[in-house]
């Protein structure tokens, strides 16, 4: 670990000349830092926000679905959901929560959902019931996970829980800009352009404050800008993001100027991710951190792992640190699903082509060289360029245009016969035609086919031409969705970070990704938001719970 890191450690409270001070401490202002100081201040508490850059993390790029059940939208539009069915079908997915744990977050997800609407975050119904990795504008809810699958279907009734911010495109900017909005009309300050290096103990290792270098407000312009350079929805643009990664470090140590914050009752870790930090995923991931030009890191430049970082220095407990969302989603264009088949490069098929687009992605880095190629009928093919250029309203840019490029530029092979396809994309034709003859026995028939594709999904592919579509992880021209989901081990009734001695390490807390929470086990569109509110307020409750027994005690 170093001593980047290392705890300033103090044998008393009063050797400190505090520069500021707050009941509360939120490092990160993204996604959960935001829940979590608008909900200490909602419970009394005085809080301080501090974030490297101006605000907004990864949250702020992405698309803010929340995953929720039971509530008034789906009712809207026809669908009767439970959270009993939700629970049900979350813990056939598989979480790391315990059943109460989960259980608490089901049944409070359509709370959380008004809270958000409480604060000015729009949300809406009229359901999109097609296979989509996010619907187009107009409709704000959808199946975000696999629950109209075959195998979840057995489990729990389905419906759509993908509940999409009302606004055309993606919605994160909003949603973040609303809670902002909410939070800082209560009183919570925030201090921008400033990271946090160092945790500060008591002489019983409490966790009292946190040591600060803040930029001076001349190259907050400069600073921003660097956090523009990393959009993570602007494909090839790895290399000029490790530039603004070095960049940003190197403003922050000339010209940062320390100080130091007391957190009087809590410091809430909400700091993210480590998708772009390149030697943390090369020690949990290294086969996609050495494939990362290849991929849209979803994240934003403060996803650099150091709130992590800052609970392990104290003994905080890591878990889970090679999980990682990977996404390739097949559809749109929906013919990709109903007409074709992934396969390996031994011409293997390896995942339900209608699964999630992270099963597929992880399915895809578990194959030889992460090779992975769609088959399909011409028609087929054709179907699907038609399909790219009409995917929807506000859709073209993000899911039109994707695979239209990968088709053109990312090595798409055309053969009259399958044996052709096989030798044209290195694969053995024997494995191939025996792949193709066994999927297409099982169309022939309406299934059941033994991946768990939907029997409807099922249909022969025998007239030729033939084309191969490269979903290969190394294909620079189709990137793979990738972030982080492993964190801090946090208790899970009060957010406290655990610790690798025993207990919890007193006076930290972490929420939102740089904390073990809901999607740690395997994520699912919708789950990240939900996790930033669930485990945000969970930690804020406690900490300002502390305010409030402070002040009765007095």
């Amino acid at each position: 670990m170093g001593t980047q890191w290392s705890p300033r450690r103090v044998s008393s409270t009063d050797e400190l000349a505090w520069d500021d001070a707050a009941d509360v401490v939120v490092v990160g202002y993204g996604g959960a830092g935001v829940v979590a100081a608008l909900q200490a201040r909602q419970d009394g508490a005085d809080v301080l926000a501090i974030d490297r850059f101006g605000g907004g993390g990864a949250t702020s790029y992405s698309g803010a679905v929340l995953y929720a059940g039971g509530t008034r939208h789906q009712k809207a539009s026809g669908f009767d959901d439970t959270p009993e069915q939700m629970f049900n079908y979350l813990r056939a997915e598989g979480v790391p929560l315990s059943d109460d744990a989960l259980r608490r977050y089901c049944t409070g997800s359509n709370q959380d959902l008004e809270w958000l609407e409480g604060h000015g975050v729009p949300y809406g119904g009229n359901a999109f019931l097609e296979k989509t990795a996010f619907p187009p504008d107009g409709n704000w809810l959808y199946y975000a996970g696999n629950e109209n699958t075959p195998k979840f279907r057995a489990v729990a009734q389905p419906a759509p829980r993908g509940h999409r911010v009302a606004t055309p495109g993606m919605g994160g900017a909003l949603y973040h800009q609303k809670l902002r909005q909410s939070a800082e009309s209560l009183g919570v300050r925030l201090k921008s352009h400033s990271t946090v290096e160092r945790l500060v103990q008591d002489p019983m290792g409490r966790v009292i404050g946190v040591e600060v270098r803040s930029l001076p407000k001349q190259y907050w312009d400069e600073h921003q800008e660097l956090f523009a350079q990393v959009n993570p929805w602007q494909p090839f643009n790895n290399k000029r993001a490790e530039r603004a990664v070095v960049k940003a470090r190197q403003l922050e140590e000339a010209h940062g100027r320390s100080s130091l914050m007391q957190a009087r009752q809590g410091v809430i870790l909400c700091t993210g991710g480590f998708i772009y930090n390149l030697d943390m995923l090369a020690r949990y991931q290294s086969n996609v951190a050495r494939q990362y030009q290849g991929l849209l890191r979803l994240g934003s430049l403060g996803c650099n792992g150091s709130g992590i970082e800052l609970g392990r220095s104290v003994g905080g407990k890591m878990d889970l640190m090679d999980r990682l969302f990977i996404g390739s989603p097949l559809s749109p264009p929906v013919a990709y699903v109903s007409g074709g088949i992934l396969v390996n490069s031994r011409g293997e098929r390896y995942t339900a082509e209608d699964g999630y687009h992270a099963d597929i992605g992880n399915g895809t880095i578990a194959q030889p060289d992460c090779k992975s190629w769609l088959i399909m009928e011409g028609r087929t093919f054709w179907r699907a360029v038609k399909q790219s250029l009409l995917p929807g309203k506000g859709m073209f840019m993000i899911w039109g245009l994707p695979p239209l490029v990968n088709m053109i530029l990312g090595g798409t092979k055309r053969s009259a016969r399958l044996e052709g396809l096989a030798r044209k994309i290195g694969v053995g034709p024997e494995g191939l035609m025996r792949t193709v003859s066994a999927f297409n026995a099982v169309a022939d028939k309406g299934g059941p086919d033994p991946l768990g594709k939907s029997s409807e999904k099922l249909h022969p592919i025998r007239q030729g031409p033939f084309y191969a579509v490269n979903n290969s992880l190394d294909n620079f021209w189709f990137p793979t969705m990738a972030f982080t989901l492993g964190g801090l081990a946090v208790d899970e009734e009060t957010g406290e970070v655990r610790s690798e001695a025993g207990g919890v390490v007193k006076g930290l807390y972490a929420a939102g990704r740089a904390a073990v929470g809901i999607c740690s086990l395997g994520y699912m569109s919708g789950l990240s938001i939900a996790d930033t509110v669930f485990s945000g307020r969970r930690a804020a409750h406690h900490a300002a719970s502390k305010v409030r027994s402070a002040a009765l005690a007095e």
